[in-house]
C-alpha cells in the first residue's frame, strides 16, 4: 500500500483546532509571566513567583473558557477581521474580570500586585490579535510575490465593496493566476488611495491609458448596481483599448452562492435590450387580473415552452383554483410541473401529456376539470423548419387551434387567449401564414359562448427557439456567430414582459379582438450579437467572428406588428394596442376552412389545391407555391 506523506501545512490544517487551542494555552501563561516580569523589572520576588504558580492554572482555565465561548478556537487566522478583534476584546475583558474576582475570592492575595492584572490584560490582547494579524500579513505578502508570476494583469473597475470582494477572491485563489495591478473608480476622492495595498489609479475614462501603461490583460467590472449606460460606456472603453473584460454578477447572484470567476457572468436579457426589465402592471391592472384569475380553473397549452411556462408561473401568482398543464413534450412538462409544485405548494396542478389535435382527449379534460380560461401557446414557431413541412404547420397551428377552440365552445369556456406573432403581418412564411389564418378563424368565432382573443407580439429574447441560446452556444464553441443579414432587425421583449402584457390583454378582451404588444423600436440582430459577445467578456471579430449566411426561406429582413389598412386604436394600457375587427367575409372564410380540412383529409402533401385555399384565406401572404421539395 502506498502511503502519501503529508506536508507540514497539511498536518496543521488537519489538526487546526488542536493547534489553535495549544498555541493559545501556551501564550496565556507566557503573557502572565511577562506581566510579573515587567512589574518587577524581571527581578520577581519569591512570594510573587508563588502567587504566579498558584494562580496560573486558574487563569489558563478562565481564559480558555471565554475564548471558547466567543468562538475563538475556530476560524481562519489568515482572514482575521474587525469582527475577530471585537471577539478577542470581549473574551479578554470578561476573562480578566472573572479571573480577578476568582483570585480575590479563592486566594485573598492581599500582596498581589494590581498592575499585573492590567499588564496581563493588555499583553494577552496584543498577543492574540498579533498572532492572527501576522498570519494574515505573512500570507498576503507571500501571495503578493506570487502575483508577479501570474499570467494576467487585472484592472478592477470599482473600488467599493464589490471591488474589494473581487480582490479578496483573487488573493485567496492562487490557481486563478491573476495579478491585480490597480483599481479605477469614478469617485475622484478615491484617486491615489490604497485599498488592501492596491492603488486607485484613476477613473473609468483612464482605462485605455492605464491598459497601455500597465500592460493590462483583462478588466473586471465590479460595479453590479451601476446603470446600464455606464456599464456600456466601460465596455466601449475596453473595446477601444482592445482588452478583454468581464463583469461581476449582480449581488443577488453572489448571495445565492455562485462563484465569482467560474460565472463571470451570465448575460441578462435586459442588458442585451439596452434597458431594464419593465413591470407594466399598475395597481388597477393587478386588481383586474386578480378578478380575472383568482379562483378560476385555467388550462395552458404548450405549458412546457418558453411562453407557456411563464404564463403558468404568472397565473399561479393570482391564486387560481387550479392550473392544467397541457404539453406533448414530457421533459418540458415534467420541469414546469415540479417548479410550480415547489413554488406554489397549495396550488392544484394537473399535468397532462397530449396533443391539441387529439379532440377526444381535450373533451375528456374539459369534462373533468371544466377550465374557464384557456391560454393557447402550443404551436410550431420555427420558420425554416415549417417551410420544409407546410402540412405539419397547417395541421398543428390551424387545425389544432380549431380543435381546441371548438371544444371550448361546446363546454362553454369563458375565454380563449391565442398567442400570435408579428410574423402573421404580411406573412412571407408558412408559419406566419398559419398564424394569420388562425387569427381570422378566431375572429369568425367571435365571443359567443367563448370570448376568443388573439395577442400578437414579436420575438421574445431568451426563448428556446430564439437566436440568444444559439448565439450563446456558438460563443461557447469559439464561434463564429451566424446571422442572416447585417441589416436584419426584430422586435424584442423579455419573456416575463411579454407574458405580463398577454395576461393584461386577455383580461381586457370581450371577444374577437387582436391585441398588439408595443415592443419599442426594433433591434438590429448584428448589434445583439456584438453585445452578447462583449457581455461574455470577448471582443467581436477578434475572439468571436460574425458571419452572414443570407435570409432563409420564409424569413424577412424586418418584421411588422401591423400593416397599412389595419385600424389601430389605443387601450387603457400604454403598451397594448388593439386592431379593430378585420374586414373580411366571415361566411366565405368558414367555407375556406371547410375546404382546407377536406383538402388535408384527401391529400397529405402540400399541393397546388391547398396553396390556392391558403391564398384565398390570406390573400396578402407571399409564401412560395408548392414544389417537388414538399412531396
Amino acid at each position: 500500500m502506498k502511503i502519501n506523506k503529508l506536508s507540514f501545512s497539511e498536518i496543521l490544517l488537519e489538526h487546526r483546532k488542536f493547534f489553535i487551542i495549544t498555541v493559545q494555552a501556551i501564550i496565556i501563561p507566557v503573557s502572565y509571566f511577562l506581566s510579573f516580569g515587567l512589574r518587577f523589572d524581571f527581578e520577581i520576588p519569591p512570594n510573587q513567583l508563588e502567587n504566579f504558580v498558584k494562580t496560573v492554572p486558574l487563569l489558563i482555565l478562565t481564559r480558555l473558557l471565554f475564548l471558547y465561548y466567543f468562538d475563538l478556537f475556530s476560524g481562519w487566522w489568515r482572514f482575521v477581521s474587525i469582527e475577530d478583534i471585537v471577539k478577542i476584546s470581549k473574551a479578554v475583558l470578561f476573562s480578566s474580570i472573572c479571573f480577578i474576582a476568582s483570585v480575590v475570592f479563592f486566594f485573598s492575595l492581599t500582596s498581589y500586585p494590581r498592575s499585573v492584572f492590567i499588564l496581563d490584560t493588555l499583553i494577552i490582547f496584543l498577543f492574540l490579535c498579533g498572532m492572527r494579524l501576522l498570519t494574515r500579513i505573512f500570507r498576503e505578502e507571500f501571495r503578493t510575490k506570487k502575483y508577479f508570476k501570474a499570467k494576467k494583469n487585472i484592472l478592477i473597475v470599482g473600488a467599493g465593496n464589490a471591488g474589494v470582494t473581487i480582490l479578496n477572491e483573487i488573493r485567496n485563489s492562487s490557481d486563478l493566476q491573476l495579478h491585480p495591478i490597480g483599481f479605477v473608480d469614478d469617485n475622484p476622492a478615491k484617486k491615489n488611495f490604497k485599498i488592501r495595498g492596491i492603488e486607485v489609479l484613476g477613473t473609468s475614462k483612464d482605462i485605455p491609458k492605464l491598459a497601455a501603461l500597465y500592460n493590462v490583460d483583462e478588466v473586471i467590472i465590479a460595479i453590479p448596481s451601476a446603470p446600464h449606460k455606464d456599464i456600456q460606456e466601460i465596455f466601449r472603453l475596453c473595446e477601444r483599448a482592445n482588452i478583454k473584460y468581464r463583469s461581476l454578477p449582480r449581488i443577488a447572484d453572489i448571495l445565492t452562492g455562485k462563484t465569482f470567476f467560474s460565472q463571470l457572468r451570465d448575460v441578462h436579457p435586459e442588458e442585451l435590450l439596452g434597458r431594464p426589465s419593465i413591470n407594466f402592471r399598475r395597481e388597477s391592472d393587478r386588481v383586474a387580473l386578480k378578478n380575472e384569475l383568482t379562483g378560476q380553473s385555467v388550462i395552458v397549452t404548450g405549458a412546457g415552452g418558453s411562453i407557456g411556462s411563464e404564463i403558468c408561473r404568472q397565473v399561479a401568482g393570482y391564486n387560481p383554483k387550479m392550473i392544467i398543464l397541457y404539453e406533448r413534450n414530457e421533459n418540458d412538462l415534467y420541469f414546469i410541473d415540479i417548479e410550480l409544485r415547489k413554488r406554489f405548494p397549495s396550488l392544484h396542478v394537473a399535468s397532462i401529456i397530449g396533443d391539441i389535435l387529439n379532440k377526444e382527449k381535450l373533451h375528456n379534460i374539459f369534462l373533468e376539470y371544466a377550465p374557464s380560461i384557456v391560454y393557447h401557446a402550443a404551436a410550431y414557431k420555427h420558420v425554416p423548419l415549417m417551410e420544409k413541412d407546410p402540412i405539419e404547420a397547417i395541421h398543428n397551428n390551424v387545425i389544432g387551434t380549431k380543435s381546441i377552440a371548438e371544444v371550448c365552445m361546446e363546454h362553454g369556456t369563458k375565454k380563449f387567449i391565442f398567442i400570435s406573432t408579428d410574423k402573421a403581418v404580411n406573412p412571407s412564411s408558412i408559419m406566419g401564414t398559419t398564424k394569420r389564418m388562425t387569427e381570422k378563424l378566431l375572429q369568425v368565432y367571435g365571443s359567443v359562448p367563448t370570448k376568443f382573443i388573439s395577442v400578437r407580439f414579436g420575438n421574445v429574447i431568451g426563448s428556446s427557439g430564439s437566436v440568444i441560446p444559439l448565439f450563446k452556444k456558438q460563443i461557447a464553441e469559439g464561434g463564429p456567430i451566424t446571422i442572416t443579414h447585417p441589416e436584419a432587425t426584430r422586435f424584442l421583449m423579455t419573456i416575463p414582459e411579454a407574458v405580463q402584457l398577454v395576461l393584461l390583454a386577455g383580461s381586457m378582451g370581450r371577444g374577437g379582438e387582436i391585441f398588439l404588444l408595443d415592443m419599442g423600436e426594433p433591434v438590429k440582430i448584428l448589434d445583439l450579437a456584438k453585445n452578447l459577445i462583449a457581455l461574455s467578456g470577448l471582443i467581436p471579430y477578434k475572439d468571436i467572428n460574425i458571419e452572414f449566411i443570407g435570409l432563409r426561406d420564409g424569413e424577412k429582413l424586418h418584421e411588422e406588428l401591423y400593416w397599412e389598412g389595419e385600424d389601430i386604436i389605443d387601450t387603457t394600457t400604454k403598451k397594448i394596442r388593439m386592431l379593430k375587427n378585420s374586414h373580411f367575409n366571415i361566411l366565405e372564410y368558414k367555407k375556406h376552412v371547410t375546404k382546407l380540412e377536406q383538402a388535408l383529409a384527401a391529400n397529405h402533401n402540400y399541393d397546388s389545391s391547398i396553396f390556392a385555399i391558403i391564398k384565398e384565406m390570406v390573400p396578402e401572404t407571399t409564401i412560395s407555391p408548392p414544389s417537388d421539395a414538399y412531396h
